[in-house]
């Protein structure tokens, strides 16, 4: 909260405006960050700097701040007065603001379910949140959605699109981006710019292809530009949402045909009159005609969407016409009196109805909805152009020398290593404390994730770890003036992973379970465990009625300490769900580790020689100590504090209540000495021979 507030007071003090990053900035430097605040995520940015710029949306709820484009903030004269107030009254005030405006929400949502269609789920709600930016921009003002105050929805823009795109679609290329930058390469940078924000339009709502391929599409234009524009902030977080999944209709050959339509439809508005345009933008039914009165292929796929993206509320999600048709059969019955003789305002009819019986969202693609409208037997489909297949998974990238010199692995053991985990998709580095296992883990799922959409997200297992904390679980949050708890569905790590993995298909996505062993697997993953074996089924979930899949570009990687728990305990259930690699003191690729990070270095020291002959005298495989102890700067006493205080009582659990004398046999003047014995048996040895 004290962050909060000095955010209002940093921009009460600068003309109550300023950009996002400098407030943060200053209110970094006011109240720095402590603990595990400074914890990165995923993202690699500090865990509090991500709690606060979400707390910024209380005070938008609050009144107190107003975001707008390109990260401008601006203070609210009810800001500027929250401002002066001490942090306890500053804090009630906002929190009594924040209930005030969910109460209000749940008030709107009650109407929206009564009047129009409203999104299946929180992604569909991001797409028509974004969307309205360019029915806003693009058709009311004829403005650039990317570079405000740039009007590119002008005639002699539309005409040139007609030229260098309509009228020349067989020109050569083996892929889309090839073609559309051949097509454009000496446009103009309006055209391009109109070009990149229809196209931007166009995938804003699919979800296939991914985010990254959304983006590539739109950069691709943006980059040819002379003088290249920006995607904006709201604009490119939404290409990891969608709001239904269209197939192979409007990929592959469909896609030049998909474009077109949506081209003819920006031509078509730009020749409309002022009126007319703030007749359709207000009649759905006038924009249907519009969208309908295009010229070239039919593609109904297409025209629904442009219908959806303008009028989503009228039109809905549901984009397919066979679909709509057989879901407005199924259902007719739920509309009480006459229904439309209109097919889409029938289609409306019903799924408002269906809304309000639910008291949600009408799921068509959910039971138990699903089963009533959905048809057991397909036609078969008509010749014509095999459709471009879904673009792939990126491939792992080869282990390199930068892996190599931040491991001290060999090449070919890290290669190894990727290529199992690519195939397997599930395995687990285990051995004894210290062979850095953690560390590997993260350095792999690093090198493949680097510079690319994907994302490591990191837990922890324990005793006490659940399926709620792992995946989604219900959760206690206040819900009205009088603080009464109400539970709320939230999710957990690997939920947010999947969501993001299934958002951006053609991205890798690793899952680090460190000390995996630690908690109840079978608890943990409850009816999960089943798709890391099947990734390509799908299950129904615990808390929730929508079928669930494992996105098949998760990668999981456990970490397993045989110190607390061998190998050989685990249930032949986890065996066979994943692979394993050992990670052993005695046994490549951990065997050389310490002594290739010395000799990088340029250390001379024994640490090497000491870490050999501690193993030596430990008889338990599972028990010996790794190198990651001994990596470190082990100045002046380090080395003996090491050793003292982290290796020895290491041993003394292991040999708990036998008596041994931990320093008689594993102490560092023990095995210097040794050392000493040995190399003077050496030199003697060496001087009889002579």
């Amino acid at each position: 909260m004290i962050r909060l507030r000095e955010a209002l007071r940093y921009l009460d003090d600068h003309d109550r405006e300023g950009r996002r990053l400098e407030v943060w900035q200053n209110v970094l430097a006011a109240v720095p960050l402590e603990g595990e605040e400074l914890e990165l995520n995923s993202k690699r940015r500090p865990h509090g700097e991500s709690d606060f710029l979400w707390g910024t949306t209380a005070l938008v709820h609050a009144g107190f701040l107003t975001k707008q484009n390109r990260g401008e903030w601006h203070l609210t004269d009810d800001g500027r007065e929250a401002a002066a107030l001490d942090l306890e009254e500053f804090t009630r005030i906002l929190n009594e603001r924040e209930r005030a405006f969910q109460r209000a929400q749940r008030d709107d949502v009650a109407l929206r379910l009564a009047t129009e269609i409203v999104p299946p789920d929180w992604r569909a709600e991001v797409i028509r949140t974004t969307s309205a930016l360019f029915v806003d921009r693009g058709l009311r003002q004829l403005d650039s959605v990317f570079a405000p105050g740039r009007g590119v929805w002008r005639e002699e823009t539309a005409v040139e699109l007609d030229r260098v795109f309509l009228s020349r679609p067989d020109i050569a290329g083996d892929d889309f981006l090839t073609k559309i930058g051949a097509q454009f390469a000496d446009a103009s940078d309006d055209a391009k710019l109109l070009m990149a924000e229809l196209i931007c339009w166009q995938v804003l709502p699919l979800q296939t292809p991914g985010e990254r391929k959304k983006r590539e599409r739109v950069q691709s234009l943006l980059d040819l530009m002379e003088h290249p524009v920006t995607i904006p902030n709201e604009v490119d977080e939404a290409f990891r949402s969608w709001s239904f999944n269209p197939g192979q209709a409007l990929s592959g050959s469909h896609t030049f045909s998909a474009l077109s339509v949506v081209v003819r439809a920006a031509s078509a508005w730009i020749g409309l009159s002022d009126e007319a345009r703030a007749r359709v933008l207000e009649d759905p039914w006038a924009w249907r005609d519009v969208v309908t009165g295009i010229e070239g292929t039919a593609l109904p796929i297409q025209r629904n969407e442009l219908l959806f993206l303008v009028h989503p509320g009228v039109f809905g999600e549901v984009v397919s016409a066979d679909n709509r048709d057989a879901i407005r059969i199924a259902f007719a019955g739920e509309v009480e009196g006459q229904m439309d003789d209109d097919p889409d305002a029938a289609f409306q009819q019903i799924t408002i109805a269906l809304q309000q019986k639910a008291k949600g969202p009408a799921l068509y693609y959910a039971e138990p909805l699903a089963s009533r409208w959905q048809v057991t037997s397909r036609p078969e489909p008509t010749p014509g152009p095999d459709p471009e297949p879904t673009p792939p998974r990126d491939g792992f990238p080869d282990a390199n020398q930068s892996l190599v010199d931040s491991l001290h692995m060999p090449l070919p053991w890290l290669q190894d290593t990727l290529d199992l985990i690519e195939r397997r998709k599930q395995v687990i580095l285990y051995g004894p404390p210290g062979t850095g296992k953690t560390f590997l883990a993260q350095a792999l799922s690093k090198h493949v994730t680097d510079g690319t959409d994907g994302e490591t997200t990191i837990v922890q297992f324990h005793p006490t770890y659940s399926y709620e904390d792992f995946f989604e679980g219900f959760r206690p949050v206040a819900n009205d003036d009088s603080g009464n708890l109400a539970f709320t569905l939230r999710k957990g790590p690997l939920r947010r992973l999947a969501d993001a993995a299934a958002a951006n298909p053609e991205a890798n996505y690793f899952l680090v379970i460190d000390e995996i062993n630690r908690g109840n697997i079978a608890k943990v993953f409850g009816e999960l465990y089943f798709l890391l074996e099947y990734r390509d089924s799908e299950i129904s979930l615990l808390y929730s009625d929508e079928p669930f899949t494992l996105p098949s570009n998760i990668f999981v990687i456990g970490t397993m300490n045989t110190a607390d728990r061998s190998i050989a305990m685990l249930d032949a259930a986890m065996r066979r769900r994943f692979a394993f690699i050992e990670l052993h003191p005695e046994r490549a690729p951990v065997q050389n580790v310490l002594s290739r990070w010395a000799a990088t270095k340029g250390l001379q020291d024994d640490r090497a020689e000491l870490l050999t002959r501690l193993n030596a005298q430990i008889r338990d495989h599972d028990a010996k100590v790794g190198p990651s102890f001994l990596m470190r700067d082990l100045d002046g006493t380090g080395l003996q504090d090491v050793w003292r205080y982290e290796i020895l009582p290491l041993l003394a659990e292991h040999h708990y209540g036998e008596g041994v004398d931990l320093e008689a046999r594993y102490g560092l003047a023990t095995l210097r000495r040794q050392a000493t014995r040995d190399s003077a048996d050496g030199a003697e040895g060496a001087s009889v021979d002579d």
